[in-house]
């Protein structure tokens, strides 16, 4: 059995965290920091408003409208902020090494990453097979777009930055992601869609092009 050392594990890791596809793309939800109201007059805003909203309806219709609106914000969460449509195409070249900021200690006290230290997370994953997908699924010409992509790697997956989950995979025929409060689409650097991004060739690097489409 090959040894994997600690340090390969922290550059693996990165390379997904860079990627941000197991917590951000895969996941319908967010959680954040939580506070205590402390104005009681808003409070009671509050209630009102709900018994108003709530009047004459059963304890079953209240959960139901509850769970109808749940589904709603987590088929169609909101969209990533800060994106257009490409006009033109441009493609660019994105370098994933992090530097380490503080040294780090296997179980044994042993450090294997000094603070300071840049990792290529490509030295312990040399080929990333897969090519991602961002598109804005309320567009027709992105879906249209994205139907004609044929990857040259093994895998492809194609994550949302707008539109209806649902809706977004059945016009697809496949599962989608979507980019929770745009961490991936951030990470890269996108700022128009369609996009693509995949391993540049021979490179440890990747390659981020946007996609220009005609006007409607």
């Amino acid at each position: 059995m090959k040894y994997v050392t600690p340090l390969a594990r922290l550059a693996a890791g990165a390379l997904f965290a860079t990627l941000g596809l197991q917590a951000a793309a895969a996941e319908i939800g967010t959680f954040g920091d939580t506070w205590d109201i402390r104005e009681h007059n808003l409070i009671a805003v509050l209630k009102k408003n709900l018994e108003q909203h709530f009047a004459g309806k059963s304890q079953e219709q209240i959960e139901q409208e509850m769970r109808e609106k749940a589904e709603e914000q987590a088929m169609r969460p909101p969209p990533v902020e800060g994106l257009s449509t490409a006009r033109e195409t441009r493609s660019r070249l994105f370098d994933p090494s992090f530097t380490v900021q503080r040294d780090i200690a296997d179980q044994n006290g042993v450090v294997f990453a000094h603070k300071g230290q840049k990792v290529n997370p490509f030295d312990v994953i040399p080929v990333f097979d897969e090519t991602l997908y961002f598109i804005d699924a309320d567009d027709e010409r992105q879906i249209a777009w994205v139907k004609q992509q044929v990857p040259r790697t093994t895998t492809s997956r194609v994550i949302l930055v707008n539109g209806n989950v649902r809706d977004g995979a059945n016009a697809l025929g496949s599962r989608v992601y979507f980019d929770q409060t745009g961490s991936i689409t951030k990470k890269f650097g996108i700022t128009q869609v369609p996009a693509e991004v995949k391993q540049a060739p021979g490179q440890k690097l990747f390659l981020i092009t946007e996609f220009g489409l005609p006007d409607r």
